[in-house]
């Protein structure tokens, strides 16, 4: 009797669990969309409207292949043909100005240069393709038509330190030793290495970097070149950036948001004046929704605020994910379900991942109450705890779909990344 009791109760508990997670994807409560086919297309049909000079791309997790995969496709895409030959990543950069070397001519083992771009959760052969393509969409390209990768975060130093040393010692070399020994005193060699008693030394020691590049700036373009003075001055506010998100802001998301706002300004002006591109990012979708999706990110709301329908938002989203997250233990596979009836709706598709362009939905359609009323959609951020996927409000959130973005690319079901470094 005890262990019928036992047995009845565990039933009933993996019973609560499947109907509160929608666990299995059945599609269960979730409805076919009669016209959805008529209106999603695949990613080659992807149309930028005029004017355009921000186009973000989203991705609902940071841990599932498709979506890093998607990075190189969408950008490949998007840039050919077009003035769109910059990428921004959600990434270091430092890092990515280093990559970017690569990308345009440069020597480089592709593995490692991967390892630079900011995160250990990018230390995927999906990234690595993504550096491979850029090299290869230069190869042989003219000049006008080469492309660009950046970084717009702030969480690292070591590329940052290591592309302005590379200045002092083209652009003046009698100054390398003592700005070269200081940076390694005050920040180590080794990320965080850095000691927090100096906390204020640091800062003012960056400070007084920035302003010495500033002071000089005509003498170190000369010596070489504007595109190398531009990174260096950016990567030296990158090191009090650094320190601040850390220490003086305590990790604070909207200090964070607001950096990488201006980097990615900066890098939107230097590159239209320098070769009239315009720009794409890549980061979470809660960075880069125009609505602030997020409580905690600020990003895209800022920069649509800012630009209006010259900022082209591109989120992506799926239906049942297996997502590789972080925990105690190094890394876990969970397996989630949005509930989105948009991606549940890729499921017979015969298209992976279907592009959707809100501007074409017809408002007398079936589709067009999904794309503009409140419905679930996957947000999962880089985190994981017990119990996690047992509570929808983890991971999913409820706007219209055209409230946060212009535009979606959505998956039935998407799987995890495999990360070299656990």
């Amino acid at each position: 009797m005890r262990k019928t009791k036992l047995m009845a109760g565990v039933l009933a508990l993996a019973m609560a669990c499947m109907a509160f997670t929608g666990c299995g994807g059945s599609g269960k409560g979730v409805t076919e969309i009669k016209d959805f086919g008529n209106y999603v297309t695949s990613l080659d049909a992807i149309e930028i409207p005029e004017g355009t000079r921000i186009v973000a791309l989203g991705e609902a997790t940071h841990g599932n292949s498709e979506f890093q995969d998607l990075k190189a496709d969408f950008f490949k895409t998007v840039s050919d043909g077009t003035n769109f030959n910059a990428l921004i990543l959600e990434g270091d950069f430092g890092g990515c100005a280093i990559v970017n070397d690569y990308i345009n001519g440069g020597e480089g083992d592709e593995r490692e240069l991967t390892k630079l771009l900011g995160y250990g959760l990018y230390r995927t052969d999906n990234m690595m393709n993504l550096i491979h393509t850029m090299h290869e969409m230069n190869a042989g390209a003219a000049d006008s038509d080469k492309v660009r990768l950046y970084g717009m975060d702030i969480q690292r130093c070591l590329s940052n330190i290591e592309i302005i040393k590379a200045l002092y010692k083209d652009a003046a070399p009698d100054k390398l030793d003592e700005v070269s020994s200081k940076l390694d005193d005050l920040y180590g060699t080794e990320e965080w290495e850095y000691d927090t008693a100096r906390i204020d030394e640091i800062i003012a020691y960056a400070e007084s970097l920035a302003k010495d590049l500033n002071d000089n700036k005509e003498t170190f373009e000369a010596a070489v070149g504007k595109e190398r003075f531009f990174k260096a001055s950016i990567a030296a506010d990158c090191l009090k950036y650094y320190i601040e998100t850390f220490e003086t802001k305590a990790n604070d998301n909207k200090y964070r948001d607001n950096k990488m706002q201006e980097i990615v300004e900066k890098i939107l002006a230097f590159e239209e004046e320098e070769y009239g591109s315009e720009v794409v990012i890549s980061c979470h979708n809660g960075h880069m929704t125009k609505n602030q999706s997020s409580n905690f990110t600020f990003l895209g709301k800022d920069l649509y605020d800012k630009y209006g329908d010259a900022y082209f938002a591109v989120g992506t989203d799926f239906y049942n994910t297996h997502v590789n997250l972080p925990n105690t233990d190094g890394r876990i596979v969970v397996d989630l379900c949005s509930d989105d009836p948009l991606a549940y709706n890729m499921k017979d598709n015969e298209l992976k991942g279907g592009y959707l362009d809100f501007s074409k939905v017809d408002e007398g359609s079936d589709l067009y109450k999904y794309v503009y009323d409140k419905i679930p959609t996957g947000s999962v951020g880089e985190y994981y705890a017990k119990g996690f996927e047992l509570m929808k409000r983890n991971y999913q959130i409820y706007f219209a779909p055209n409230d946060m973005y212009d535009a979606m690319i959505l998956y039935y079901e998407v799987n995890p990344t495999e990360i070299w470094d656990k």
